[in-house]
């Protein structure tokens, strides 16, 4: 197997007989072999690539502890943890992905499309049941198995509310509802994605086209502007269904118990059945300012950050300044910046803190690590290093490679805490992986000085 996490994979002594499911970007998932003491078990092995984040990292293992409670879920068994790699390893489930399984030229059975809705429903049942969205539901994240469908990728799966994670769009929005722009990120997303893959599963094909659509802002343009490709071809029942879900509009979409009754009678509301659509494909020459034009939130962010670049600084401060006002948390770090500089504002530690402290509520890790750095130095705040401490391990545990090199050198140096060499060393370590040279020079200093 000559790619990197098939390697990974064969360097185990326990696996065998290791095959890839799904090997593109961001999902990779094997099918393997696991050699026990009471003889070979079959199993499904999903490799995470980037272990930054260790807050999401255990938010996942504890969720899928949870969810093993439930039949509609792939039983999970094990983390185990490999250099710079998490394998995740699940009871066998199915052989292929939704997005290899239903490419055939013939197409699928309508029945199975229907049992494909019914898993999936029944397992937004249970997660949403806990306060989590999954927010990844897509073809290459659905394994396919003889006699059920079994949704995977829930290290994508956060808490149903505004925050941090759900502002930041991911790398591939080609299943992204378009409320996602606003930050807003909850069971109707769910609905909407999942719509989105029953067409797939109708027809092998991206409801919109996106395969060879690369940008994100222009994946997100077709979200919110394009109507459903060639939607007339599809059976009258499904296709009044995957408009219902697939509504530009999240309050206008099914609710679960609305599509389990679906599943009994086929009936939809009527003004699903009197909607006229217009044909529309074309993108903007400019998508980002075109969405930001329209008001969308994390596109105005985008922008504000191009025209601070460009030395725009009071049309950027405006666009944060209105973002922060609305909670939008991005908007908020960089406003407690331009506060905490006095770029383009009479500098105000104060108004810093507190733009600071607000997008810390909602997980922010940077803000968290300028909030840090202010307790650290005494920055308009009483200095205080155990606080510093916390907050950035807060925004080190989340990923934030500055945090995660400082939080090394306190614990290597005992500030704010007693020296621990292990720990600063892990932390160190990670930092300096994932391309932080401070780390690695400390790293370097510090084993040239035993």
């Amino acid at each position: 197997m000559s790619d990197e996490v098939g390697s990974i994979l064969e360097q185990q002594p326990d696996l065998i007989k290791i095959k890839p499911i799904k090997t593109s970007r961001p999902v990779r998932f094997y099918n393997v072999v696991k050699r026990t003491d009471d003889g070979d078990i079959k199993q499904i092995v999903q490799v995470l690539g980037n272990i930054q984040n260790h807050f999401a990292i255990k938010r996942t293992k504890d969720l899928l502890h949870y969810l093993n409670a439930f039949s509609e879920f792939a039983h999970f068994n094990e983390i185990r943890k490999v250099g710079f790699h998490y394998l995740l390893f699940f009871e066998h489930a199915g052989k292929k992905t939704l997005d290899r399984r239903f490419i055939n030229p013939f197409g699928p059975a309508e029945n199975g499309t229907k049992k494909l809705l019914e898993d999936l429903v029944n397992s937004l049942e249970k997660l949403h049941s806990v306060g989590f969205v999954h927010t990844s539901i897509r073809p290459d994240n659905i394994i396919v198995g003889d006699k059920q469908s079994y949704l995977m990728g829930f290290e994508h799966a956060i808490p149903s509310l505004t925050s941090y994670e759900s502002e930041v769009l991911p790398e591939d929005c080609r299943y992204c509802p378009p409320e996602r722009l606003n930050g807003q990120c909850d069971e109707k997303g769910d609905i909407y994605q999942l719509g989105c893959t029953l067409y797939f599963a109708l027809t092998g094909k991206h409801i919109f086209r996106l395969n060879k659509v690369n940008d994100p802002m222009d994946q997100m343009w077709a979200h919110v502007h394009h109507s459903i490709r060639k939607i007339n071809r599809l059976p009258i029942f499904w296709r009044y269904l995957i408009l219902w879900m697939t509504d530009k509009n999240p309050s206008n979409r099914p609710s679960l118990s609305d599509l389990k009754q679906w599943l009994e009678n086929t009936t939809v509301p009527g003004w699903v059945r009197k909607q006229v659509l217009t044909p529309s494909k074309h993108f903007p020459k400019k998508t980002l300012e075109a969405l930001a034009d329209e008001h969308y939130a994390y596109p105005i962010y985008l922008k504000a950050l191009q025209m601070a670049k460009n030395g725009y600084l009071p049309s950027a401060f405006n666009l944060y300044e209105n973002g922060a006002f609305k909670g939008f948390s991005l908007a908020e770090e960089q406003l407690g910046s331009m506060y905490r500089d006095g770029r383009c504002v009479q500098r105000s530690y104060t108004m810093a803190a507190h733009f600071f402290s607000e997008a810390v509520k909602k997980g922010h890790p940077q803000a968290a690590f300028h909030l840090a750095q202010m307790y650290e130095n005494g920055l308009g705040l009483e200095k205080d290093l155990s606080k510093a401490l916390k907050l950035y391990r807060f925004a080190a545990e989340r990923g934030y490679l500055d945090a995660q090199k400082k939080l090394g050198q306190m614990y290597l140096f005992g500030q704010g805490t007693e020296k621990n060499t292990s720990t600063a060393i892990s932390w160190l370590v990670m930092a300096a992986h994932y391309g932080c040279e401070e780390a690695r020079e400390t790293l370097i200093t510090f084993k040239n000085s035993q």
